[in-house]
């Protein structure tokens, strides 16, 4: 089997969960003997690809210079992708490259699938293009409901895109690198660093710090905490446009910027609460690596991590955009370690079950049911 995936743009593996997940069902497939491409726009680090990648000519996305947009057609990569046969295409990006995955699907009569990874309708709000939502949602579902299948890994996302008239959706669950996200990370060191001694608590966000992962709502959050109480400390992983700004509504909170790998695996296992506002994640890769980790969650009632945390069982969910409701849960579980204990514990289950083989095992299913409808056909 040859899978192509399109991608509008690689970024570096650890600062976006796209890229991710995309770059783990790759190395899952050549475990399987798979054959994988990758078409995008840029490729920030093409080193961190296992496989061949090809840029088309794209230009810098508007509002957002940390991506490209991918110019339109095919001649970037159509003389390129027919050598490499492919017998799947898989989307991963609903925007100008889409389309030419699609295009080109069409003309060489080959299934075509796509994962809805981003909520584009959310994000609008936070650049001030909210006027911009509903024709957003009109190409979407233009551009989705010609594709064979589109997957999303949340229930909850399902619904919403069922919602707006997309009409072939699965839900498939990601996974969690257990090996790299798990107690065994823990560091006493670690946290006497960050803690100096003190018998405080280590409250964690992970995640890139632009505004649509709800950061207001993180700084209210921590200024109330601050206000009120000093038995913990408050860790930023992560780097964005917004970190400026961000450090001044926070100027107590430890900025670690960008970390990845071990380094990465000991401040989630180092930590004790992860503080998670974002209410536009399709999935919550975040929320996933904190459980696997040994945290308990706080995170929105929102979106993919609603699907992720049993509210009063594996972690706390809190109303999207309320400061004083995550205050009031981030407080629940400083105050209750016997609670938190529990609740771990609970997590930690709830993430052995989220495994990256499992996840690429449904999709493989989903390539060869498409396969067996294209050999029917012909």
């Amino acid at each position: 089997m040859r899978v192509a995936y399109f991608i509008g743009t690689l970024k570096k593996e650890r600062e976006d969960g796209v890229t991710r997940v995309l770059l783990y069902f790759i190395r899952l497939a050549q475990k399987r003997r798979i054959k994988s491409i990758i078409i995008t726009g840029w490729a920030q680090d093409k080193s961190e690809s296992p496989v061949e990648v090809i840029e088309v000519p794209s230009i810098v996305f508007p509002f957002y210079t940390d991506y490209k947009l991918p110019l339109p057609g095919m001649t970037g990569f159509e003389k390129k992708l027919d050598k490499f046969k492919p017998d799947i295409i898989h989307v991963h990006s609903p925007e100008t490259i889409a389309w030419a995955a699609l295009k080109y699907a069409k003309k060489r009569r080959i299934p075509i699938i796509a994962t809805h990874h981003t909520e584009f309708g959310k994000y609008l709000a936070y650049y001030h293009l909210a006027f911009l939502k509903q024709p957003v949602w009109l190409v979407l579902k233009k551009l989705y409901n010609q594709m064979n299948l589109v997957t999303t890994p949340s229930p909850v996302i399902a619904r919403e895109l069922v919602s707006h008239g997309i009409n072939n959706v699965q839900t498939l669950e990601w996974g969690v690198d257990s090996n790299l996200f798990n107690p065994s990370f823990r560091s006493e060191a670690l946290r006497k660093k960050f803690l100096s001694g003190k018998k405080r608590n280590i409250i964690l966000y992970v995640s890139r710090l632009t505004w649509e992962k709800d950061l207001k709502t993180l700084a209210e959050t921590y200024q109330l905490l601050k206000k009120h109480r000093d038995d913990f400390i408050l860790l930023i992983a992560g780097n964005g446009p917004a970190k400026s700004k961000l450090q001044s509504m926070m100027p107590q909170a430890v900025f670690l910027g960008y970390v990845e790998g071990k380094e990465l695996s000991k401040i989630y296992a180092s930590s004790d609460i992860l503080l998670f506002p974002s209410s536009t994640e399709t999935f919550g890769n975040v929320t996933a690596e904190a459980m696997a980790s040994g945290l308990v969650p706080v995170v929105a009632d929102a979106g993919g991590s609603k699907s992720l945390v049993g509210q009063g069982k594996t972690g706390f969910l809190a109303q999207p955009k309320n400061a004083e409701d995550f205050y009031k849960k981030v407080c629940i579980l400083l105050d209750n370690l016997q609670l938190r204990k529990k609740m771990r514990n609970a997590g930690l289950k709830f993430a052995k079950n989220l495994t990256w083989d499992k996840a690429f095992d449904n999709l493989l299913k989903i390539y060869n049911r498409l396969l067996n409808l294209k050999q029917g056909t012909n």
